[in-house]
């Protein structure tokens, strides 16, 4: 599976779970931002826990690698706050189960 299809599904999982996990009325006011973290998240998450290095990430979301190094300390930082690092290990745990049991990546 290439790395594109990967990060793809990566971004599609963490949008699916922010959905199921915030406000609709928040989401229509801040319709931009939120985007851009769900694409913060899932960079994240690809880089974290399947090991993708920053530079293929980033040709996967249409990103240079910077701005793919940029994600991650976002995110790292916003860590600090109990409830969204929780969200993000359960987007990790998640992620992890679909392509570590499916043999895509190995059990490394």
């Amino acid at each position: 599976m290439s790395v594109r299809a990967v990060c793809r599904i990566c971004a599609q999982i963490t949008t699916e779970m922010v959905m199921l996990a915030s406000h609709r009325i928040q989401m229509r006011r801040d319709r931009r931002r939120t985007f851009c973290h769900i694409r913060q998240i899932a960079m994240y998450v690809c880089h974290v826990a399947l090991q993708i290095p920053l530079y293929e990430i980033g040709g996967a979301f249409g990103r240079d690698g910077t701005t793919v190094g940029h994600a991650c300390h976002v995110v790292e930082d916003r860590r600090d706050d109990p409830a969204f690092d929780e969200f993000v290990a359960a987007v990790e745990r998640t992620v992890n189960s679909v392509f570590r049991s499916n043999g895509v990546f190995g059990n490394e």
